[in-house]
């Protein structure tokens, strides 16, 4: 089964980054870091520190499961283990428990570093049926950072794979 990935940023910002720039994580890091998320997303929450091979800051990822069926996954930068700013916050649907859809994305609403996203976009992500990964970005920055959209193609494949929505 194929899931529906869909972008949301800030007014104003700009994707400049292309189709082929939006996965730069291959190989044996992308199957490691898959294993690793698909492993630990069988829990309630977990938190990892991606290092980039200095292509950026490390990242740091903080998991948290809504209900059974639902959760959501924060990206942020990293200096020396600490947050320094909020990148993206990825929200993963799996459309098999509306409640819980609806709830992961109320939480994500609520969120003071998310206000800047427009009323019509939460709209938009809570009407698309099936499973669903919904990426809310706080920056242009961010929005273009390709390490951030490999980690979040990787997380969303995984947490639909541990329901067992994937082929």
């Amino acid at each position: 089964m194929r899931y529906t990935g869909l972008l949301f940023y800030p007014p104003g910002a700009k994707l400049t980054i292309n189709q082929d720039d939006l996965s730069p994580i291959q190989g044996k890091t992308a199957y490691r870091l898959y294993a690793q998320f698909k492993r630990e997303m069988t829990g309630e929450e977990f938190e990892a520190r991606v290092d980039t091979g200095g292509l950026t800051q490390p990242i740091l990822l903080r998991f948290r499961r809504v209900g059974q069926t639902a959760a959501y996954a924060a990206f942020a930068r990293s200096e020396n283990g600490a947050v320094e700013k909020l990148d993206a916050v990825v929200a993963f649907m799996s459309g098999l428990d509306a409640d819980e859809d609806k709830r992961v994305l109320e939480k994500l609403r609520a969120a003071p570093s998310l206000r800047m996203i427009p009323t019509n976009d939460w709209t938009n992500a809570d009407q698309t049926d099936g499973p669903m990964s919904a990426a809310f970005f706080t920056s242009e920055l961010a929005l273009n950072n390709p390490i951030l959209h490999g980690l979040m193609s990787l997380a969303g494949a995984a947490f639909l794979d541990c329901l067992g929505l994937l082929d």
